[in-house]
């Protein structure tokens, strides 16, 4: 298996998968805000810029899958971003879970993005947080969006974490191969 996953991270193919997937998800989540008009709290953004990372991930891996330095700056990176994502998904829950059982939370007024990037300056439309932290505006399976969101992000930090692991696997001579 982990000779496989190796494999797959040398190909163009696995990382537009990559690509596209967190591209729908983050197209979702914009849908979300501007055709259901539920407003992104400042942990929703932040899980916005997770999946971006994610993105720039895959990009970086297009590059040319097949060079070490790009795959491993790739993988690293989407490592770090799933990660991320993961963490601020289990903040966003347990804020949640004190709104929902009569605490008080507030989010910070401005946002704090990796790098002291301003993406909310740069891409207001995306990275603008409108809403409030701890609010409960969707549900799908009686699920909120953080929850499902954390569902994600687990996904891509397993994934993150066995293509790293799969890159040491020791390649057995095959001349068919």
């Amino acid at each position: 298996m982990l000779s496989s996953l190796a494999k797959w991270s040398k190909q163009r193919s696995a990382w537009l998968v990559l690509a596209l997937s967190a591209t729908v998800l983050l197209g979702l989540a914009l849908y979300f805000q501007y055709q259901m008009n539920l407003q992104p709290c400042m942990l929703c953004v932040y899980a916005r810029a997770a999946l971006t990372g994610v993105i720039l991930a895959a990009l970086i891996a297009l590059i040319s899958p097949t060079n070490g330095l790009l795959r491993w700056i790739a993988l690293f990176t989407f490592a770090a971003s799933s990660v991320w994502g993961f963490m601020i998904t289990q903040e966003h829950i347990g804020v949640e879970e004190l709104v929902q059982s009569g605490g008080l939370y507030t989010c910070s007024l401005f946002p704090e993005f990796p790098l002291g990037l301003p993406l909310d300056k740069w891409f207001p439309e995306v990275f603008n947080p409108t809403g409030m932290c701890g609010d409960i505006a969707w549900r799908f399976m009686d699920l909120s969006m953080p929850v499902w969101t954390r569902v994600i992000f687990v996904v891509y930090t397993l994934l993150s974490l066995m293509l790293i692991f799969s890159q040491f696997k020791k390649k057995k001579y095959n001349p068919y191969d």
